[in-house]
């Protein structure tokens, strides 16, 4: 029972995750300038968004499956959670902004994604963050081949911060 619980909490902070990503990329392809870059994020929007209908799924899944053992009779599970609105960020250029955010996020969600295939031991679950992490990894190749080395200077700027600070 605790287990359900806990995974269906760690299901909304990804499906909350995933939500926030979605609209960042799907506001910044409305106000890109150029088609190339414009594609790419109206993709990984939609990639984002059939994550989150995904994620959804199960947690539906998760909650009558807490809730028939609870109480058969209450299988109708909880309201959803009101994912909180983010302010969306403006960018100035996007070669430096957009598609720089677009890299460090996507590199945060493998971290997360990591975590959270460490601590899920449902195989069906598994399966689909798994699936998911895997689209985000040809996501960043996909970025790492625009040949814009960007994911360089981050990964130039992260060590210079470890120096610092560690």
């Amino acid at each position: 029972m605790r287990h359900l619980e806990t995974t269906i909490s760690l299901l909304y902070s990804i499906l909350e995750k995933n939500y926030r990503d979605f609209r960042i990329y799907s506001n910044a392809s409305k106000h890109c300038k150029r088609l190339l870059f414009r594609n790419f994020l109206m993709k990984v929007s939609h990639q984002k968004k059939s994550f989150c209908k995904r994620i959804k799924q199960e947690i539906e899944s998760l909650e009558r499956q807490k809730n028939m053992k609870t109480d058969p009779k209450n299988i109708t599970g909880r309201e959803w959670k009101n994912i909180p609105g983010s302010v969306l960020p403006v960018f100035r250029t996007e070669k430096d902004g957009i598609i720089k955010e677009c890299y460090r996020r996507e590199k945060q969600n493998i971290g997360l994604y990591q975590n959270l295939l460490s601590r899920i031991s449902l195989g069906n679950i598994r399966e689909m963050l798994l699936f998911q992490k895997h689209s985000i990894q040809l996501i960043l190749q996909e970025i790492e081949g625009f040949g814009l080395n960007i994911y360089q200077d981050l990964e130039e700027e992260n060590n210079e911060e470890e120096k610092k600070y560690g």
